[in-house]
């Protein structure tokens, strides 16, 4: 059983260009490109949306397409980072536990990472997404029975409220804090999570801001509250002017790795659940 111990940092303020990247002045492959962005240069992120991150390199300040930066992962466990993808290869240095790491490519078994600016690679079983390490919680009843599943494994949260998000399942569920500091079960929601290329985030994270809604140039969604990172929950997609649906598929394994949801239930979290809230999702 795993307890809360601390808030992440969930900040992804560093990332780094994964190929030559168009720095452009909107939120559109359309838009006009401000420089070229070197392939390997680190760029810091003001903001982050589920396609597009606003950044500033060399003290320009633009948009750039988030499939060519770097993706943010954690150590669970101090381990070594090496010199090349094997284990008998030299040690750069340790990375201790809870490291924020920038992954840029994955090969086979082992992330190639920029950790402290320093270049290496770590075995890919002791990276996560949340720091933590995998399968702490018991999970024989995350797909039966959530009520059960957030109780017994005692899951904590600064506020009154939790949510969890089943991914095999597309189910998210939000829960409010009862007598004896039991959860109780408000609401069960079908949902529609990140695609097999572009996954939904996996572990316990912190509601970290929102936004009434955000998109480009073909589409937009509303009732955005962060997740982590460029990771939301938020409502099916709207046209760009948001005034009309134009995908409401709920259910399926469709998105950019947002967690989309029926427009009202959407705005009831942007509307009522509070930063630091926790959030399980697996």
């Amino acid at each position: 059983m795993r307890r809360i111990k601390r808030q992440q940092d969930l900040n992804d303020n560093v990332k780094y260009t994964l190929a030559n990247l168009n720095l452009r002045d909107a939120k559109s492959t359309e838009a006009n490109v401000i420089t070229v962005i070197p392939a390997g240069s680190k760029v810091n992120v003001i903001d982050a949306e589920e396609d597009w991150y606003e950044v500033i390199y060399n003290g320009l300040r633009g948009f750039v397409y988030n499939e060519y930066l770097s993706k943010t992962q954690y150590t669970w466990t101090d381990t070594e980072l090496r010199s090349f993808p094997d284990s008998a290869s030299n040690p750069v240095t340790i990375v201790p536990a809870k490291s924020r790491v920038q992954v840029l490519d994955v090969n086979g078994d082992w992330s190639k990472v920029i950790y402290d600016d320093e270049e290496g690679y770590i075995f890919n079983v002791f990276l996560s997404n949340d720091g933590m390490e995998p399968g702490e919680y018991d999970f024989t009843y995350f797909d039966t029975d959530m009520v059960k599943f957030v109780n017994d494994n005692d899951i904590k949260s600064p506020t009154i409220n939790l949510i969890t998000t089943n991914l095999d399942n597309r189910l998210t569920y939000v829960f409010e804090k009862g007598e004896n500091n039991q959860w109780e079960l408000l609401y069960k929601w079908s949902c529609t999570v990140g695609k097999p290329s572009t996954p939904t985030i996996t572990g316990t994270f912190y509601i970290n801001g929102r936004k009434p809604y955000f998109g480009t140039d073909t589409y937009r969604v509303k009732y955005a509250t962060r997740i982590k990172g460029s990771y939301y929950y938020h409502s099916i997609l709207f046209n760009a002017d948001g005034t009309e649906i134009i995908d409401d598929t709920l259910g399926e394994a469709l998105s950019h790795g947002c967690v989309r949801l029926a427009v009202e239930n959407a705005q009831w979290i942007y509307d009522n659940v509070l930063d630091t809230t926790t959030v399980v999702i697996y």
